[in-house]
């Protein structure tokens, strides 16, 4: 999800706008939760957060979750 609108909530980690937020639960396999290899998903964004915070729901995750807060920051985000 893009979260440039100044009216959506920021990462929690940084506090910078990010591009994609993902919820990683404990088994997760990398295939379910990204599609793709790591490798392919990882080089679109500069820089990545996690939280047990969840902003755009506005709570808390469980301690078998994490969300990840996904950076595009420019030429190093190679998008």
């Amino acid at each position: 999800m893009q979260s440039r609108d100044p009216d959506e909530a920021a990462c929690p980690v940084c506090g910078q706008p990010y591009d994609q937020r993902v919820v990683v639960e404990r088994g997760d396999r990398w295939a379910d939760v990204f599609g793709g290899p790591p490798f392919s998903t990882l080089s679109k964004y500069s820089r990545r957060c996690a939280s047990r915070t969840d902003v755009e729901e506005e709570r808390q995750r469980g301690p078998g979750e994490q969300v990840v807060y996904l950076h595009d920051d420019g030429p190093a985000g190679g998008r």
